[in-house]
């Protein structure tokens, strides 16, 4: 019988352990997790009526593999969108919540009335941005590569990448744009400038398609899924699938190594700080710093690409309030602050606006992030400065001056992937490393792709490698 460690519990491991339970050949698979729980990132807590979202609240629906696994686990009632009356975003400027423009796609323009209505940029930056469609597309073939400001610098101007993309798509990875790679984080926008040789037709080829499918009587569907109960929902269920999988928490890994040749123990040794574990296959579903370590040893070129992948610690704060106690609108999933804001907060979202089942009628749940590539150094504060810093916060933008009903603050030290320059090329020989290792897989979030879809997905495919599925 085929031995199977899997390291790491978070999405990737539980979804690769939950794919082996249906392999067509008898599998031994243990699965081991350093931290007392299961989910890695994904953390939900309920307090007082209030469903919290510690880390991710949600994955983008137009990839499938996260909503098919929850569909499979039995949660496909519970899959939610969010609240199509709430679907905005505010962009801070200059102490005030401007809202981001109509006709936004990855923060492209598509429509020329509410670009032009906007007070977050200047004249000068419109017309700028009008005359990208006249700006020659970049030779970014055979793998080249640029980051997200160049690139949106290049093609749109300064302002709008400074005070709408960057923070954008900045801020899904807490990153910093002028470092994280385009390539990476928004492949479509370097394929809608090689097809269309213009961000803005392809975004308005993008939008036509979109309206043309709610004419023909389709509804427009939420760019986010959730569930109802929190994200937290998924990591239960998977984990009560996996029947024949040994689940061990709290169980650090110290050490990965190869075996001898022809050892009948297999080709792997596990050791944890309990005990040691034989195996023919093993996945590191782990981030690629904690894979580095217990690595070491096995080969000096993978451990250095594992180590050039850099990661960022966050935080997340959540204050309950009365809906009373909230004279801003709140109208929108939240709002993004410019790093030229100086702001020690990155982003704000609105909850209980966003989603249904987060909070109590009368009652209103925010949530303030911290930390990040730029600003990391403010989670040396404690909790309660946290807290007192996003109170401050609230009521310079939104005008609450009560206290919360409650606040939680959560941390995610050296969670966050920032796939930088050259990641893609990096992977590549990753995968090259390791086909020389039998045996050793790696994936999760920050390899290939990001997002609970592609995290979900690498370890489906991990599974499919160490033993053949069912289609």
């Amino acid at each position: 019988m085929k031995r199977v460690v899997i390291v790491g519990g978070g999405i990737t491991g539980l979804a690769a352990a939950y794919a082996l339970e249906r392999a067509s050949c008898p599998l031994s698979v243990h699965l081991v997790e350093a931290s007392p729980r299961l989910g890695g990132n994904i953390q939900t807590v309920t307090h007082n009526g209030f469903t919290i979202d510690a880390g991710p609240d949600a994955w983008v629906s137009n990839k499938p593999h996260a909503a098919q696994l929850a569909r499979a686990v039995g949660l496909g009632d519970e899959i939610i969108g969010t609240r199509p009356e709430s679907r905005k975003v505010y962009i801070v400027w200059q102490r005030r919540l401007h809202p981001m423009p109509a006709g936004l796609v990855l923060g492209i323009p598509t429509e020329i009335s509410p670009f032009i209505k906007t007070d977050l940029l200047t004249l000068d930056a419109k017309l700028r941005a009008g005359l990208e469609p006249l700006i020659p597309r970049k030779d970014l073939s055979g793998g080249a590569d640029e980051t997200i400001a160049s690139f949106v610098s290049r093609r749109l101007g300064d302002q709008i990448c400074t005070r709408i993309v960057g923070p954008l798509l900045g801020g899904i990875f807490t990153g910093d744009p002028e470092e994280l790679s385009v390539r990476t984080c928004v492949p479509q926008l370097i394929e809608a400038e090689q097809k269309y040789g213009s961000l803005i037709f392809a975004m308005r080829a993008l939008r036509a398609k979109r309206k043309a499918q709610a004419a023909s009587g389709e509804s427009e569907a939420s760019a986010f899924q959730s569930l109802k109960r929190g994200m937290g929902d998924l990591v239960v269920n998977v984990a009560h699938k996996l029947r024949n999988t040994k689940v061990r928490t709290d169980h650090a890994v110290r050490r990965v190594a190869r075996l001898e040749p022809n050892d009948d123990r297999g080709r792997w040794v596990v050791e944890t700080e309990a005990d040691t574990l034989f195996a023919d296959d093993v996945a590191l579903t782990v981030p690629a710093h904690a894979a580095a370590q217990m690595l070491h040893g096995v080969d000096d070129d993978l451990e250095r690409i594992l180590g050039a992948t850099g990661y960022v610690s966050t935080a997340t704060a959540f204050l309950a309030y009365r809906t009373e106690d909230v004279p801003f609108p709140l109208d929108s999933v939240g709002f993004l602050v410019p790093h030229a804001e100086g702001r020690p907060i990155v982003a704000g979202t609105f909850v209980s606006s966003k989603w249904d089942h987060r909070a109590p009628p009368g009652q209103v749940l925010l949530r303030v992030f911290f930390g990040g590539a730029r600003a990391e150094h403010i989670l040396e504060r404690t909790d309660e400065a946290l807290v007192q810093i996003a109170r401050e916060q609230l009521a310079d933008l939104l005008g609450v001056t009560s206290a919360p009903a409650f606040a939680r603050v959560f941390r995610f030290l050296r969670a966050t992937p920032q796939p930088t320059v050259g990641h893609l090329e990096r992977m590549t020989k990753l995968r090259t490393r390791l086909d020389a290792l039998p045996g050793l897989y790696i994936g999760g979030n920050g390899y290939i792709g990001s997002g609970m879809p592609d995290a979900i997905k690498q370890g489906e495919e991990i599974a499919s490698r160490i033993s053949p599925l069912p289609l």
